[in-house]
């Protein structure tokens, strides 16, 4: 598919997915790509009312494995449990802390993340209130400038954190325990002038295993890390192009990375020298990367106020559709409904009392008019269409045969059906065929 700015959709895409995206502004929307009448329809779940200058979205992340609710961080204090069943927001949990940089959940527990570098923890009971009997958890010395906190998606009660220095680095945490740190990396030798490499884990990615994941860093590089070998990464790619990666997205054995320039990377682990595909259609820096469950589908948000997701392997742009908003974060996730039943399922009653399925819809809608069919409506514009003559000739003749019969008295009847305009144009020519007719005959006698 070519660049454009335009909305387009491939025929290609088929999939019956879910897109939720979250904004500079504070919106958070909701996009059906398989609907086929409205592939760029957005749905507001959030109320324009509501919204301030800090209510800009964060963090979006799944609160369970069935991917029904999900949660949302912005820029305050206050956190929104969403629920896609209802398309409304279930409770919101009120941390004291701000901004949100990341969402978890386990059990009946729901962990932060916080820019100052504070992690914390509440028990939440049935009524979406939270529970003051369950103790609160407050890891405070986890860092003092922490950029994303992720759940592991096979062992939820485990969450990775990441920031910028070199106390905050990437560290994991068993939040099940107590918050007991289970890794926590080391830094790169220094370079060649002995100075310390500097750190910057924008971003963090868990692998299938809890043991296996990938930081990606404002600095430029993409690391590889496996907690049961070493504390320093085993795969890194580093590069001095002024790439400068924001987001990533790990399955399988390749790193999807998107970077501030509008430039999405994917990388293999088994081989980290460069990167293996490169997507393209970005006008803008990439601030959030989703997979799907497949891992086939990507979907990215980018600055430039478009949503858009690729095929990781043919490296094809499926989608686009623009969102108004800056993007800031993205998710996708397979629906388990038609958006397209409510039409093939509708039924119109016909003038019979029969009924017809929406496929019939627009033939019955002819019908139902006048029951006239298609090709009797053209059949009837062409018959009353008026006729031209294309010789200029035979229109002259048609009007001396005309004036002729009307100077002999044959023509009277017919002229007074004629309006008064076309009577006296026509008596206006029978006049001067009379007169050229008298000329005529006084030239013969002389």
């Amino acid at each position: 598919m070519k660049w454009t700015t335009a909305n387009l959709k491939s025929p290609n895409y088929t999939e019956n997915h879910e897109i939720y995206v979250g904004t500079k502004t504070g919106t958070f929307k909701k996009l059906l790509p398989a609907y086929e009448d409205k592939p760029f329809k957005q749905s507001n779940l959030q109320d324009l009312n509501e919204l301030d200058k800090d209510s800009h979205i964060t963090s979006l992340s799944f609160a369970n494995a069935n991917k029904s609710e999900i949660l949302i961080g912005r820029g305050k204090s206050t956190a929104q449990v969403h629920s896609v069943r209802t398309g409304h927001t279930q409770y919101t949990i009120d941390f004291e802390e701000s901004p949100i940089v990341g969402l978890a959940r386990y059990d009946n527990c729901v962990v932060a993340g916080f820019g100052n570098g504070h992690i914390r923890s509440v028990a939440i009971n049935d009524d979406g209130d939270i529970d003051e009997e369950q103790p609160k958890l407050l890891l405070d010395k986890v860092g003092d400038d922490m950029s994303r906190l992720r759940q592991c998606p096979s062992d939820r009660n485990i969450v990775a954190v990441g920031g910028k220095g070199r106390q905050n680095n990437l560290k994991i945490f068993d939040m099940a325990a107590g918050g007991k740190q289970l890794f926590t990396s080391k830094n790169l030798p220094n370079d060649y002038l002995q100075l310390e490499v500097p750190i910057w884990d924008c971003d963090v990615g868990f692998f299938d295993s809890p043991h296996t994941l990938a930081t990606c860093s404002r600095y430029g590089y993409v690391r590889l890390y496996d907690t049961r070998k070493q504390r320093r990464p085993v795969q890194c790619y580093a590069t001095e192009d002024q790439m400068s990666f924001t987001t990533l997205a790990a399955n399988g054995n390749y790193i999807y990375t998107g970077t501030t320039m509008g430039a999405l990377k994917a990388f293999d682990i088994r081989r980290m020298k460069t990167f293996v595909h490169t997507y393209k259609g970005f006008t803008g820096g990439i601030s959030d990367l989703h997979l799907d469950a497949s891992g086939k589908y990507l979907a990215s948000a980018c600055l430039d106020r478009y949503v858009r997701v690729h095929n990781v392997d043919s490296c094809v742009m499926l989608y686009q559709c623009y969102v108004k908003s800056k993007a800031t974060r993205v998710l996708l996730r397979e629906s388990m409904e038609n958006p397209n039943a409510a039409e093939d399922g509708e039924e119109i009653e016909g003038e019979n009392g029969g009924k017809s399925n929406g496929k019939n819809k627009k033939k019955a809608n002819k019908t139902q008019g006048g029951n006239v069919s298609e090709d009797e409506e053209y059949e009837n514009m062409f018959d009353n269409m008026q006729t031209i003559c294309d010789n200029g000739n035979d229109a002259q003749d048609d009007e001396d045969n005309s004036d002729d019969d009307n100077g002999d008295g044959a023509g009277d009847s017919s002229n007074e059906e004629e309006p008064e305009e076309k009577q006296k144009s026509s008596k206006a020519g029978s006049k001067r065929k009379a007169k050229g007719n008298a000329i005529k005959n006084k030239k013969k006698k002389n």
